[in-house]
């Protein structure tokens, strides 16, 4: 038997790293012997240590074979049987069934739809849903084309993501995962890593054995409190202002002599706390401390204020206050989860201000910023990453200018499809925002590449109809997801097996700062599967658009770029060779993708830590391995070899004793020397009363629906749709017709809307709706009865998981399913959580107000019958 044959007979290990928008980018490898899967394992490319953490899966990881080889695959083009050209029959979008056509047939009908939308309408009847396209390439096309209409909208880090830098707080800024056993407190601000970033938790380990205390505040108790013991401040989901301002009250109130509040160190380091450290670009006369006891608007901030908000009882917000201390270090570390509220645009600003109360920055074991993901926990100069593969894989938008500069907001898309309602646009929340505008368009192409924005986006129900109004929709799958769903031509697309595919979320030190990885391709596109990188180039062929400036790269250059790209940092004390250096990376993954064009105001995200100043290539690429590839390039002298980089799917930094360069400590040099090292502010310090702030909200949302000029102080701001708003009478406490606020936890069942289809994820992790104690004892309600929740918007059944570790008053509905509409009732089946939530009325341009979301539930006694999700059959429209 040759050694080619052998290989064959026992199969081979492929490395296939998760890329998926969790923030965890495990090692997944397969085996796979003649064409068809085997099995999974992660990373054992060497033991596991503290030092050296290994890459390890979850079961998100372990399932994604699914994707590729599962029942539930899209084989073919597919077109909806009762749409044509000249009847579109959209009414039918969800129901119709389908046939299968050539892919010759289905880029006709494309392209043919796009140039009569084009004709008679103009490219702004196109639009292009594909927010941050780090892999696609339909946006390029669409732009020779003449352009389409864009999304904006505001994601994972919510409100953090209207530049907290201004006043000082820089984006994922966290101290160095050896710091950690420094502090006395780690809270977690509505922080489950353990799910949501499945390897973060691990770097908190450490701590909790060292005998550092955790806290966790949020709605509902999630497993990484549990995990580590955290003592639970349960607050509501969008009250967190009202809960931090009761906080900072408290603060001052117990203060003894700076027991509590570190003077010196808002002395030195921030400005606006009170009228003596004003700033010089104030230009109204209040400070924090004042609004915070009620001078200004007669309403001190109390915890008995605070509580009858946030629910959180007096004496818990009390030992918050003493928890945050000056006596003690405390390490704050914040999801995305509180920032994703109407209202909650000084949520950022307001936990800077109390962490500066406590004098929480600057040393070893203090700390606060958001860090939900890409890297929680670890933060410092990147000591390993992937380089760049290519310009479309790291800026948003698309890499060419689009012709057609309009944005519509997320929330208010479906709206505007639907009936042509004017929309706000304020450009792109990440690649640069401007003065608001009043606008109006009418869509009649929707084109979908590789997202699932009518699952993914609040507003579904709406959003079904809007893709039923429209002339076309066509979209790109490996499964049947609800844009496909929707559609009229499915085109089926590879998947990242099926692909020389790299991992942008390690290109640019956006998540662990201490590896990168590399995929390999497993197998060729299954059954008449295509790349999004082949379907571009057949469509522009077909549009007669010429993509060559843009697309001259195969998608295995890009791959081999981010391979000899890669570089690993070099220690001082190293002798290298000079000539063997490389210009070192971002350690920021926004700072990366970060551009405007001028005349726009850009939003432009805090400097990131402060990086090592020699860099050499991690990969040796000989000629040898540039002409086994067929690829272009250098030869270079790295670290591993290629041979190696391939067959391990990773290289991790190993940092024995905290190794080169150090413990990195976040503000350190600035906390030290305020005057010496400023911050990127006006007055070089925290800004707690921020007028760069205050006037940005006002020259970029004023013309909002709902905008609320936004004060340079961190103020309690009114919400729409939240916890208050949802009484009949606040005064007299009677609950209004949807009491109840929802949250959406992230399970090991999805990555948003990913992994949803697979069934063995779906078996594992069923998806309740988590109702509380006192709840379902007052509804009569018990484990495992069927409930629907409504609201104006729709309504969902779910079993309920009866659950003491929900807050009274709030639900928690699990993100991320596929919706499933009976078309008789309108019921969803799936408990799609977007299905409730509302398309409109947030107070900022493009703000996903996720969790300020109110609903009524009761047990359901209606005729549906609700199977578990995992018995029901897969979404293939087409047989065999």
């Amino acid at each position: 038997m040759t050694d080619s044959n052998a290989k064959a007979s026992k199969g081979t290990w492929y490395n296939v790293p998760c890329a998926t928008n969790c923030g965890g980018r495990c090692l997944v490898k397969v085996l796979v012997k003649n064409g068809e899967y085997v099995r999974t394992k992660t990373d054992d490319t060497h033991e596991d240590s503290w030092e050296w953490p290994q890459a390890r899966a979850c079961p998100m990881g372990y399932a994604q074979w699914e994707k590729t080889f599962g029942p539930g695959r899209l084989k073919y083009p597919m077109k909806r049987k009762s749409w044509s050209p000249e009847a579109p029959n959209g009414h039918l979008r969800g129901m119709d069934e389908w046939e299968r056509i050539s892919w010759d047939e289905a880029l006709d009908i494309i392209s043919s739809e796009l140039v009569k939308a084009k004709e008679k309408y103009g490219n702004e009847s196109i639009l292009f849903i594909n927010i941050m396209s780090l892999e696609g390439y339909l946006g390029s096309v669409l732009s020779k084309f003449g352009g389409y209409v864009d999304l904006s909208s505001v994601d994972s880090m919510g409100t953090f993501t209207y530049n907290p830098a201004m006043y000082g707080l820089q984006n994922m800024n966290v101290n160095d995962r050896y710091d950690n056993v420094n502090s006395d407190y780690i809270v977690l601000y509505g922080h489950n890593g353990a799910w949501a970033e499945f390897p973060s938790a691990y770097y908190l380990k450490p701590a909790h054995e060292a005998g550092v205390k955790f806290v966790f505040v949020g709605p509902e108790y999630n497993a990484t409190a549990g995990v580590f013991d955290a003592e639970w401040f349960p607050v509501r989901q969008g009250t967190d202002t009202a809960f931090l301002l009761g906080v900072a009250h408290s603060m001052l109130t117990q203060d003894d002599g700076g027991s509590i509040v570190n003077w010196d160190f808002l002395e030195r380091c921030t400005v606006g706390f009170d009228k003596a450290h004003m700033p010089d670009d104030a230009k109204i006369d209040e400070n924090f401390k004042d609004y915070v006891m009620g001078v200004y608007d007669g309403i001190e901030k109390t915890p008995e204020w605070a509580s009858l908000i946030c629910g959180c009882p007096v004496d818990k917000i009390e030992k918050f206050a003493r928890i945050m201390g000056a006596e003690n270090k405390v390490s704050i570390h914040t999801s995305g989860a509180p920032a994703r509220n109407t209202g909650a645009e000084n949520f950022p600003q307001l936990l800077m201000t109390v962490a500066a109360m406590g004098g929480h920055f600057g040393t070893p074991g203090n700390a606060c910023s958001n860090d939900q993901q890409y890297g929680s926990f670890d933060r410092g100069p990147t000591l390993a990453s992937n380089g760049a593969g290519g310009r479309a894989f790291t800026c948003c938008p698309t890499a060419l200018k689009n012709p057609v500069q309009m944005n519509i907001p997320s929330n208010e898309v479906w709206e505007s499809v639907l009936n042509g309602t004017p929309f706000h646009d304020c450009g792109d929340a990440l690649a640069g925002m401007r003065p608001c505008e009043e606008k109006q368009t009418d869509i009649h192409v929707i084109v979908s590449e590789h997202h699932n924005r009518l699952g993914s986006f609040e507003g579904t129900a709406k959003g079904i109809k809007a893709f039923r109004k429209v002339d076309f929709v066509c979209a790109q799958a490996y499964w049947m997801k609800t844009e496909a769903k929707y559609a009229d031509v499915v085109l089926p697309v590879a998947t990242r097996w099926e692909r020389y595919m790299y991992n942008f979320y390690t290109s640019v030190g956006a998540t662990y700062r201490d590896f990168a990885l590399i995929n390999n391709k497993v197998v060729d596109p299954l059954y008449e599967a295509k790349s999004d990188y082949d379907i571009a180039w057949a469509l522009a062929e077909k549009l007669g658009v010429d993509i060559s400036e843009f697309m001259a790269d195969s998608e295995k250059q890009h791959w081999f770029n981010s391979i000899s790209g890669a570089k690993v940092i070099v220690a001082d004390d190293e002798e290298v060779d000079e000539s063997l250096l490389v210009e070192g990376g971002s350690a920021n993954w926004a700072d990366a993708m970060l551009e405007s064009d001028e005349g726009e105001v850009e939003e432009s995200e805090a400097k990131p830590p402060k990086l090592g100043d020699r860099y050499r290539p991690l990969v040796t690429i000989t000629e040898e391995d540039l002409e086994k590839l067929g690829v272009k390039g250098k030869v270079q002298e790295g670290v591993i070899s290629l041979d190696q980089f391939l067959e391990d799917g990773i290289y991790r930094y190993r940092r024995d004793d905290a190794g080169y360069p150090g413990v990195y400590i976040a503000y350190e040099d600035f906390v030290r020397d305020p005057e010496g090292c400023p911050l990127d502010t006006p007055s070089g310090k925290f800004e707690i009363y921020c007028q760069t702030k205050s006037d940005w909200f006002d020259k970029i949302h004023n013309g909002w629906p709902n905008y609320q000029p936004v004060s340079p102080l961190p103020k309690y701001l009114p919400t729409v749709r939240g916890y208050v708003e949802g009484f009949e009478d606040w005064e007299r406490q009677i609950p209004g017709k949807h009491p109840y606020m929802v949250s959406n936890s992230h399970t090991l069942r999805h990555s948003h809307t990913d992994h949803d289809n697979l069934s063995y994820l779906r078996e594992a992790w069923a998806n309740p709706v988590y109702i509380s104690v006192a709840d379902a004892a007052e509804k009569d309600i018990e484990t495992g009865d069927v409930v629907m929740l409504y609201n104006d918007n729709g309504k969902v059944l779910r079993r309920a998981q009866v659950s003491r570790f929900v807050m009274p008053s709030t639900l928690d509905l699990p993100h991320g399913c596929a919706v499933e509409v009976d078309e008789a009732t309108g019921i969803d089946l799936a408990g799609a959580d977007n299905y409730l939530c509302s398309a409109a009325e947030t107070t900022a341009n493009g703000s996903n107000a996720w969790n300020s979301t109110r609903v009524n539930f009761e047990k359901y006694e209606g005729d549906l019958v609700l199977r578990p999700d995992h018995e029901w059959e897969p979404r293939v429209p087409l047989k065999g």
